[in-house]
């Protein structure tokens, strides 16, 4: 399962506007997991049409920002999560000795 989080934000107190998001995406399936986390910067004017005041946001509303702002790249950090959490469920290598088991 794929999930993806803002875990914070900073906003130009004057205005409202948000100018950076903090977010994470997490792969888990059973006992594996991976993630990845990074940062998107907004540089606008709250004047312009589609401004949503601070207090009126929600995740979700963030989250499609980020995405948009990602494109390409979500699907990308998606499929590699995916497949780190793959290769954890499914070892091709291990470590250690034989002669200290």
């Amino acid at each position: 399962m794929i999930t993806w989080a803002i875990q914070n934000m900073t906003r130009d107190l004057s205005n409202g506007f948000v100018i950076n998001v903090a977010w994470a995406c997490t792969a888990q399936q059973d006992s594996a997991s991976a993630f990845y986390g990074g940062t998107t910067t907004y540089v606008s004017n709250p004047d312009e049409p589609g401004f949503i005041p601070y207090d009126n946001l929600t995740e979700e509303i963030v989250l499609g920002w980020v995405y948009d702002a990602l494109g390409d790249q979500k699907a990308e950090i998606e499929a590699n999560l995916t497949a780190k959490v793959e290769k954890q469920l499914n070892p091709v290598t291990a470590n250690g000795m034989p002669w200290s088991a």
